[in-house]
Order: structure tokens, then C-alpha cells, then sequence
């Protein structure tokens, strides 16, 4: 026996002649005669433990790097229905209901809605938004109800339809801010409706009464 070491595992064989080993560890040095053949068992164990020790580390290496490095998957947006909840004056106000899927892991949230309110052949009627924030969580579907405040910029595009008695169909087009940590997108939705008889008529009494109470 010799004296403590203080470095690492070390292996020394004397191959020429296999007269001898000397194993060299954190604590000492052993002599062995017919060194070959006691090498050979110690050797192979320790090489064992680093190839462990190494599938280990790249293993969770290679883990952490399909974290970081996978990218945000875009939600779903999936128009549900569009309804009349009020009529004004200076417009309409619409409930509007989208089911949002979110494939992540990491939960986002639907922080606006816009949208143009017009006729199905294009002509504008008005605009409307919200900023009411919904929120989605990861792995699922979840409904945003947005209650859209529609402003009228071109009330006269009712009048043919209130003086022939008709319903009046829409189409709701716009998009919806969705974002979180990882992820910010516009996503857009269009969503056809009608306005009966009498909400046109209704409509285009208030809009005709807006107009006449403006100086």
C-alpha cells in the first residue's frame, strides 16, 4: 500500500511483461501481481458506469432541447353563432360566440375581438370590438362569448330592405387577438346571419331617428 491521492481513478498496467498492476483511486495505490489479469474486470465495470452516466446526461440533455426548442402550435377558431341582442340609434349590438382550441400545453387568452358588420354582397353597415379578455387553457376548447358594439356607417343600405318588408342577411367578418407567453396571432372568422323583418324595420326607425335628431 502507498500513500492517498488525491486525483481521480486511474488505471496502470505494466503490459509488457503483466508482472504487475497499480490502481491508482481518490484514496490509494494497490499493487497486484499478474496485473493483466486483474485489470481486465475493474476496467470494463468503469466503463460501464461513465456510458450509464453519459446516456443519462445526453438524454436530458436531449429532453430539455426538445422543450425549448418546440414551437407554439396556432389555435383553432371556430365561428359558433351570431345574434342580435340589441337595437339603437347608432347601431346594433351583436353577441358573438367562437369556440377557440388551443393544442398547447401552456393555457393563452383571447384578448379582443373586431369585426365589420356588412351585407353579404360586401356593402358596409358598421364596425364593432370588444376588449373583453377570455381565457383558454392549455390541451382544449373553450367558447368566447364577445358582445360587439356595431356602430353604423352606412344606415341608408337598410333602407330597401325596411321598405320592402325584407330580412336583411349579414355576414360578421373580422378577427380575434389571441396570445400568451409564447404565441400572439390575429385569427380571422366569418360568420353569416339575417336580421328579420321586424329588427330591420326596427332598425331603420332608430337609424332614421338618429339621423333626424343631429343638427
Amino acid at each position: 500500500m502507498t500513500d492517498e491521492f488525491d486525483t481521480s481513478t486511474t488505471i496502470f498496467a505494466n503490459f509488457g511483461n503483466c508482472s504487475s498492476l497499480r490502481v491508482k483511486t481518490g484514496q490509494r495505490e494497490d499493487s497486484f501481481p499478474g496485473g493483466q489479469a486483474a485489470v481486465v474486470p475493474y476496467a470494463a465495470g468503469m466503463r460501464q458506469r461513465a456510458r450509464l452516466v453519459l446516456g443519462l446526461i445526453l438524454v436530458s440533455l436531449s429532453g430539455l432541447t426538445t422543450l425549448s426548442c418546440s414551437k407554439p402550435k396556432p389555435p383553432e377558431l371556430t365561428p359558433r353563432s351570431a345574434q342580435v341582442s340589441a337595437l339603437r340609434a347608432d347601431g346594433v349590438e351583436l353577441l358573438l360566440v367562437l369556440d377557440a382550441r388551443n393544442p398547447n400545453s401552456f393555457p393563452i387568452v383571447c384578448s379582443s375581438v373586431t369585426a365589420a358588420f356588412e351585407l353579404q354582397n360586401g356593402t358596409p353597415l358598421g364596425n364593432g370590438s370588444t376588449a373583453q379578455a377570455f381565457s383558454i387553457p392549455g390541451e382544449s376548447t373553450a367558447p368566447i362569448s364577445a358582445r360587439l358594439d356595431v356602430r353604423w356607417t352606412s344606415i341608408s343600405a337598410l333602407a330597401p330592405y325596411a321598405l320592402s318588408r325584407q330580412p336583411l342577411p349579414y355576414r360578421l367578418r373580422g378577427t380575434a387577438r389571441i396570445g400568451g407567453e409564447h404565441l400572439n396571432l390575429d385569427l380571422p372568422f366569418s360568420i353569416d346571419g339575417q336580421l328579420t323583418e321586424q329588427q330591420v324595420m326596427a332598425a331603420g326607425l332608430h337609424g332614421a331617428a338618429g339621423l333626424l335628431q343631429k343638427p
